[in-house]
Parts: C-alpha cells; structure tokens; sequence
C-alpha cells in the first residue's frame, strides 16, 4: 500500500473510534484559550495521568507549553453549541463567552456543567508528527451527576446510553 492510501484507511479507520468529545483549556485570566479535542485519553490511575494530542499549529499549543497546566472538560450533549465555537475561527478568551465557565484555583478554566472536569499539571511531552502529546498528572477532579457525555463518531455527534 502507498503512504496516502495508508493514511487514508487510517483517517477512515478512526472515524469509526467513538469518543467522547472534551474541550482541552489552558490559561489563566485573559490569556484562557482552548481547543475541541478528541484525542484525549486515561494512562494511568496510579497516578492519575492522562494524554491530550495537541496539534502544535493550534492556539492551544504555545500556551500550553509555557503555562504547563490544563483542564480537560467532558462534553455534555447540552454543549453540541461549544464544539463549533472551539474548533472555529473564533479565538482566544472570545471562546468563553458561552457556556457556564469558572476559574479554578489555578485560574484555568472550568466548565462548571460539564460532565466532567480534570485538572492537570503536565509532567512530560512527546513530539509527533504534527502534534505535541502532553501528559498530565490530574491534581483536581470535579464530577458531574449527570452522565450524558457528548460522542464523535463518523464525523457526527452521538449520545451515549446503557445497552439492555
């Protein structure tokens, strides 16, 4: 197989990855930026760690790097409006202006109404290819009741529900 087919299976093979979608934040005061993220994933629980693929051509990116802090936010299927608003053309702190957003202690910011919210410290980096992979130690976890976690799959959105 050819290097592009390869890479185009492979884009096809992980449209088929259902994940829920998070918006990674970073920042502090008027210097918060995030990005939509579905390349977010658990390494470990001893300690809780997680990894976050941060293309380095994102606003997120040098922020990120200098600040070595983030917050990784569950996505709700009540914030469909925010994956466009994260992933667009808008930039910056102009990302904040919807959604129920809050500063934790560290000044990152929070989506008080997210499904969940992890607060990391990063405590490695790894570049690839066109991403940095930023794995952070979680030092703060805030839960929300309601699970409904907001799924990407094919391209689209999708909810997720208890199989009978």
């Amino acid at each position: 197989m050819s290097e592009s087919t390869i890479a185009d299976d492979f884009k096809q093979a992980m449209r088929r990855l259902a994940t829920t979608i998070a918006l990674v934040t970073s920042g502090t005061g008027d210097s918060w930026t995030g990005m939509a993220a579905t390349a977010v994933t658990s390494v470990t629980a001893e300690p809780p760690t997680i990894l976050v693929a941060v293309n380095r051509s994102t606003s997120l990116s040098p922020v990120l790097s200098e600040h070595g802090q983030f917050c990784v936010n569950l996505l709700s299927e009540r914030h469909r409006e925010l994956v466009s608003l994260f992933s667009g053309p808008t930039k910056g702190i102009a990302r904040f202006e919807r959604g129920a957003w809050c500063a934790s202690d560290e000044g990152l910011p929070v989506l008080s109404d997210s499904v969940a919210s992890l607060i990391c410290t990063v405590i490695t980096t790894l570049d690839v290819g066109t991403h940095t992979l930023f794995i952070g130690q979680v030092s703060r976890i805030v839960n929300h009741p309601t699970i409904d976690p907001l799924i990407w799959v094919n391209g689209g959105f999708a909810s997720a529900s208890h199989l009978a």
